[in-house]
């Protein structure tokens, strides 16, 4: 029984080694620190969504209290007797699904153009493409305005996505994935006949489907959450999208802020939603692009 007990106590001096607790003390200052900047981060918005089931008497007190005292659905009936976001709410699926869609082929098809193909001034191009991304859209807002206009598209759907069917950091992103796949691959397919399109329908497309799906995902949050351009754009309430509906609660001398809270929820559930669905997607298509940078 002796050596048994020995071999215990070795076990436990060995648990509670300096390396070891040194290590397990990290661990858990990371740990905290997750938490805690996971409770920052989600503090707003559960602040946001309880305060909107909150009267608005309560909501304009100056309490720290989370939980609304009286339940209330109230500002959330509200909302369609305001404004018409059944309308508003279209504009931005419109707005968002239409721009994912060219997104998500267009980046796809020049990523793949740039990672396989060779000819002349190939890189002095995709340096220009890189380059657009350092450059703010309040930069050639003015020039995007005249272009819309010079063809009679302001105050249409069609201006309404214009600026939105093409993402700089998109083509980048689907370069660096497509040039981990082999080009023998791509041989192979030309020499069993395959056109350049079914090659990039039937193979690029299929083996990058995770960064697909996180450039699709990243350019619908992206676009849903634009204010400048639809304002810009958009001449009549018939074209305005969610986060220009927001303004609908702004009066001259108060805001209707249990309406406005409402409407923020609203603005942001599909996100959440889109979120929990593709963050598989998301996480593994940033991951895999960032390892193959």
């Amino acid at each position: 029984m002796q050596p048994v007990s020995g071999e215990i106590g070795v076990s436990a001096s060995r648990g509670l080694s300096p390396e070891r607790i040194r290590r397990l003390f990290f661990r858990v200052l990371l740990y905290l620190f997750l938490v805690l900047t996971g409770v920052v981060g989600v503090m707003p918005v559960l602040w946001a969504f309880f305060s909107s089931l909150k009267p608005s008497e309560e909501i304009i007190m100056n309490s720290l209290r989370l939980l609304p005292k009286v339940w209330t659905l109230a500002n959330y009936i509200r909302l369609p007797q305001a404004a018409p976001f059944g309308l508003f709410f279209v504009n931005s699926m419109i707005l968002s699904t239409v721009s994912t869609i060219f997104i998500a082929f267009g980046c796809t098809a020049l990523g793949f153009v740039f990672a396989k193909y060779r000819f002349k001034g190939r890189d002095f191009f995709f340096f220009l493409v890189i380059a657009t991304i350092l450059i703010p859209q309040q930069a050639y807002l003015v020039m995007q305005y005249m272009m819309v206009n010079l063809i009679g598209a302001v105050n249409t759907y069609v201006g309404l996505v214009f600026p939105f069917v093409v993402m700089s950091s998109g083509i980048f992103f689907m370069r660096q994935n497509i040039l981990t796949i082999p080009d023998e691959l791509l041989d192979f397919a030309r020499i069993d006949g395959a056109s350049e399109f079914g090659i990039f329908w039937y193979i690029i497309f299929p083996l990058s489907k995770s960064a697909v799906a996180a450039i699709a995902i990243i350019n619908w949050v992206f676009t849903w959450n634009r204010f400048i351009w639809p304002l810009v754009v958009s001449n009549s309430k018939r074209l305005y999208t969610m986060q220009l509906g927001l303004a609908y609660f702004q009066r001259q001398f108060d805001i209707e802020y249990g309406a406005t809270l409402a409407a923020s929820v609203v603005c942001m559930l599909p996100i959440v939603i889109a979120f929990l669905i593709f963050r598989r997607q998301i996480i593994e298509g940033i991951t895999m692009s960032g390892m193959k940078a």
